[in-house]
């Protein structure tokens, strides 16, 4: 406190920012706390290290400190700018969604890869989401893939309120559509069934007892129902490799983001199903398997 309110410098705030941070064993905290100085002051975090000696304002301080505060409780960096990236994109999110994942961008990074191949030389490609959040797989989709119809659903309005914001923001309110809606019945007015080339989902995989034993920043902040997929966390699989048969078209695609030890469990059901092909899985960064997808077979 002493190094805000005695010398109102950056340098000495961020001093004191990094400080009350390290106290609460917030990860990175030099990285927190330029990033919450830079969104007070609305400047890039260069700025501050250019301008060590730059007095800051009461009202920005007082700003800060109630920032840095309430990252030091916990409170996701993301939620407190009210900003999250996601392939290179800028999105909207706040407590009513799941905050995106660097993850996740292998999930669209595969569809972008399969769509780009010569299985689909259509002019229009058809692409259904099950559970979009923040919309970020979509409209990120729709960013890398002008040609790409996708539909794309949340049971949360509240969720669908910031989907609809960042549809907005990236201007592909032409090709992303959002609905209300469970599961597949969202999309019965929109999409015929065996017309679509591909379905992905990132749908909620914490197992009820995983998520007791979840980091406190992510158990108490972000949204129960986006992360938690039933006993065993497998429920939305189930129900999504199930009923997609009837909505793809032969030779199309299932692909989905998976927790790191469901993967066998998955090619399972998949292969339960008997339709399904050319079964794949991609590793994260840390060799963690983290995607997989499905062709639908041409033999009906």
């Amino acid at each position: 406190m002493a190094y805000v309110q005695d010398a109102k410098t950056i340098h000495n705030t961020l001093k004191w920012a990094i400080a009350t941070l390290k106290g609460s064993e917030i990860e990175s905290p030099e990285i927190n706390a330029d990033t919450l100085l830079a969104f007070v002051l609305s400047c890039d975090r260069t700025r501050l290290y250019t301008n060590q000696d730059g007095i800051i304002d009461n009202t920005d301080i007082d700003k800060y400190k109630k920032l840095i505060y309430k990252r030091a409780g916990h409170v996701p960096l993301q939620y407190i700018t009210q900003k999250a990236e996601f392939m290179s994109l800028d999105f909207i999110v706040d407590e009513r969604v799941l905050i995106p994942r660097p993850e996740t961008e292998i999930l669209v990074e595969s569809v972008l890869k399969k769509a780009q191949s010569n299985d689909f030389t259509v002019k229009s490609l058809i692409i259904v989401e099950i559970g979009t959040g923040s919309g970020n797989i979509a409209i990120s989709l729709a960013k890398y893939l002008k040609h790409a119809s996708i539909y794309t659903n949340d049971i949360s309005r509240d969720a669908l309120t910031v989907a609809a914001a960042n549809v907005q923001k990236h201007d592909v309110g032409k090709n992303v559509h959002l609905l209300h809606g469970d599961f597949f019945t969202a999309f019965h007015d929109f999409v015929e069934k065996e017309h679509i080339d591909f379905i992905v989902s990132n749908p909620p995989y914490v197992s009820e007892l995983e998520w007791k034993n979840l980091e406190p920043e992510l158990k108490d902040n972000e949204p129960w129902k986006a992360l938690v997929g039933g006993k065993d966390g497998l429920c939305f699989y189930r129900k999504i490799i199930k009923e997609a048969v009837d909505w793809l078209r032969p030779g199309a695609y299932l692909v989905l983001e998976i927790g790191e030890t469901q993967a066998n469990t998955i090619i399972k059901l998949l292969k339960n199903e008997e339709q399904y092909g050319e079964i794949e899985i991609l590793k994260d960064l840390q060799g963690k398997e983290r995607v997989i997808s499905a062709k639908k077979s041409n033999i009906t």
